[in-house]
């Protein structure tokens, strides 16, 4: 086992004969594998800190990456289950057998220092890899080729890369320290502008370095939207990240091409991301470094609701979408890109309001702007699509400036998106600013199909009116209804009027003056 060790380069000076060996803790390592057989809440410690690349010995990688994939899948950790894992893998006798899995439990002194233990690995692991990085350094200012000036700049590169991990980790992450409020006292900050993207007319449609969105049914054209904003920025020299959860490679890429994306712009400045597993957090962190390090200006993240079940969290609970929040969208958005999450409308009108699928919380976490997408006239080939976007939020205020008032709809109308297919090889994408016109027929379609659905929703709520009082053994009053019949309580109060003032329901004086409702007698039968 001793020899199953990572390759170190070795310095010139070492050519003695005598081997140094790079910084390492074995024991250390050991140590923490034991923690984390042993307790769950050593394993949760443990993965915010390390990665398997952090551990010096190979075989330790791969029982760490083992155990850290089997808890983020939620299975139960033991040595037991570690070996059955192992052994399912191809990889327990690489590791050194059941037997060396339980030596590991026996010799830890104590789960409880799990944590620190992987501090130890952590820190040897960043001092190989700052020496890694120096004897690359040094190597290229021996070789004695190319311009010294270039070289200079890669040795100095190299050196920061090295050192810039040696730091106290978190303590500008965490956000706990006193603001400098003094651009705002001395009226010099400025406000964020939505510089990401672009209407036909210019207007930016997203903010740098803040969490936008996009909502809205299926088919309405979200990803339309994405990948038009793609392109803006594709054009301008910048990368784009594009994280799918839903669609593929194929689909996205020809779409893009279908818009008229240059192929090779889009090697050289598109970065599709089709996650498949469950990442660790070090591997998510690691993962979020590598895109700081494009310095991408616009992320798109395509799917919130199959991305958060990947990421093993609760679509309906408001503290797990806070929880989505910090873990993916603000990282991403603290490389300064503008993170745009794609996410679905709740089918039913009465209760979407401005709210994706799965809580408030969702429009909480946006600091930009957020749209919903109506859908107007549907998209496909040889046909010319519509779809109007409107602005369900806007933190910094500065996009709705840009935008109409929505008429009967509350939120103000942006831009309309429009597709029009010509054959399956070209389409004409467009972002048109809003046009007010007093018989847009459009704006009157959208008013005629509000008003339908509502009275088809009047008609279902006075059946359901009928069915509870025909049920009921006594009178009811309209609290009674309304919270007894699902639904709006102002669609079923119309709905009792409605019928009230038909004759359909009667209504006659209980107790304390409350007003009751009932059926009417039929014929033949008391009142």
């Amino acid at each position: 086992m001793e020899d199953n060790v990572r390759p170190f380069p070795l310095d010139p000076a070492d050519s003695d004969g005598f081997k140094r060996l790079p910084p390492q803790d074995l024991t250390a390592e050991q140590s923490v594998l034991g923690g984390m057989l042993l307790s769950e809440r050593a394993i949760t410690e443990v993965i915010e800190i390390l990665e398997g690349l952090d551990f010096y010995r190979p075989a330790h990688e791969t029982i760490y990456d083992t155990i850290a994939s089997m808890a983020v899948r939620g299975e139960r950790v033991d040595p037991i289950t570690v070996t059955a894992e192992l052994t399912r893998r191809g990889d327990i006798n690489r590791i050194g057998g059941a037997a060396y899995l339980h030596s590991l439990v026996q010799q830890v002194p104590t789960a409880a220092n799990a944590e620190h233990y992987a501090e130890i690995v952590h820190e040897a692991a960043v001092r190989r890899r700052a020496l890694e990085e120096l004897d690359r350094a040094a190597g290229l200012v021996r070789s004695g080729e190319g311009d010294l000036a270039e070289v200079l700049d890669l040795v100095r590169e190299r050196v920061t890369r090295a050192t810039e991990e040696t730091g106290p980790r978190g303590t500008d992450e965490t956000g706990w320290s006193f603001s400098d409020l003094t651009p705002v006292l001395d009226g010099t900050h400025k406000p964020a502008q939505p510089t990401v993207g672009a209407r036909d007319d210019g207007i930016g449609l997203f903010y740098p370095g803040r969490v936008n969105g996009i909502q809205g049914e299926s088919e309405a054209g979200k990803s339309w939207v994405a990948l038009i904003s793609c392109l803006v920025e594709i054009n301008r020299g910048n990368h784009v990240v594009y994280l799918d959860f839903e669609d593929s490679e194929e689909g996205v890429v020809s779409r893009l091409l279908l818009i008229g994306a240059n192929p090779r712009d889009l090697t050289q400045q598109f970065h599709y991301v089709r996650p498949g597993t469950t990442p660790t957090p070090a591997a998510l962190k690691a993962f979020i470094t590598r895109i700081g390090d494009l310095g991408p200006s616009l992320i798109i993240v395509d799917g919130v609701t199959e991305a958060m079940v990947m990421l093993g969290l609760e679509l309906k609970e408001n503290t797990e979408i806070a929880k989505f929040g910090r873990m993916l969208l603000r990282p991403l958005a603290d490389t300064g890109a503008a993170v745009v999450p794609l996410d679905h409308v709740v089918k039913n009108n009465e209760s979407r309001g401005r709210y994706a699928l799965g809580g408030v919380h969702k429009l909480n976490a946006v600091d930009g702007v957020q749209y919903m997408l109506e859908a107007v006239r549907p998209f496909g080939i040889n046909t010319e699509g519509r779809s109007r976007l409107r602005i369900a939020k806007d933190r910094p205020a500065q996009i709705r400036r840009h935008a109409l008032p929505g008429g009967r709809n509350p939120m103000h109308w942006f831009a309309d998106l429009v597709i029009r297919s010509e054959g399956e090889d070209f389409a004409d994408a467009h972002l048109y600013p809003p046009i007010q016109h007093h018989d847009d027929p459009q704006e009157t379609a959208a008013a005629t199909d509000k008003a339908a659905q509502e009275e088809a929703d009047i008609k279902d709520r006075e059946t359901a009116v009928l069915d509870a009082l025909a049920a009921a053994t006594e009178p009811m009053s309209k609290n009674a209804l309304e919270e007894l019949i699902p639904g709006r309580a102002s669609v079923t109060r119309r709905a009792l009027t409605r019928l009230v003032h038909a004759g359909t329901v009667v209504t006659e004086i209980g107790p304390r003056k409350a007003v009751l409702h009932r059926l009417p007698p039929k014929a033949g039968e008391k009142a």
